[in-house]
């Protein structure tokens, strides 16, 4: 079967813009751009990990109003995450975060400038089993 090692995942969100939503996961969030081109911009969440912002006039797929997608940021400190952002100014889901009860998890949300859902989640347990 040959060599199957995985490298990492890369997400592609598509955009009607691009500019905006570049600045707020390179200067909010804090993750690395390892590709920009006008049409399609990489960043890098962590190892091999990875987030794509595409134009929606070159991407193989369009926006959706919904935003049926979430990125989950898996964190080691969602309370640190979370007075970060509220710190940036960042529109928070939550007065603090949620502890979950049926997940062992402690999560909340943000959007990003145009509508995808970042879950910043720390799992309290190995994936919160």
């Amino acid at each position: 079967m040959g060599d199957l090692e995985l490298q990492g995942a890369l997400t592609f969100f598509y955009y009607h813009e691009l500019e905006e939503p570049a600045a707020f996961y390179r200067e909010v969030m804090g993750f690395e751009c390892v590709m920009d081109r006008e049409w399609v911009k990489l960043f890098r969440i962590k190892d091999g990990a990875h987030l794509g912002l595409v134009d929606a006039e070159r991407g193989s797929h369009k926006p959706s109003p919904t935003k049926p997608v979430r990125l989950q940021i898996m964190a080691s400190d969602a309370d640190a995450w979370f007075r970060y952002l509220k710190e940036a100014g960042v529109e928070l889901d939550r007065d603090e975060p949620h502890v979950g009860t049926e997940l062992n998890i402690k999560a909340f949300t943000v959007k990003d400038p145009e509508g995808y859902t970042i879950e910043i989640c720390e799992y309290t347990t190995p994936y919160g089993l």
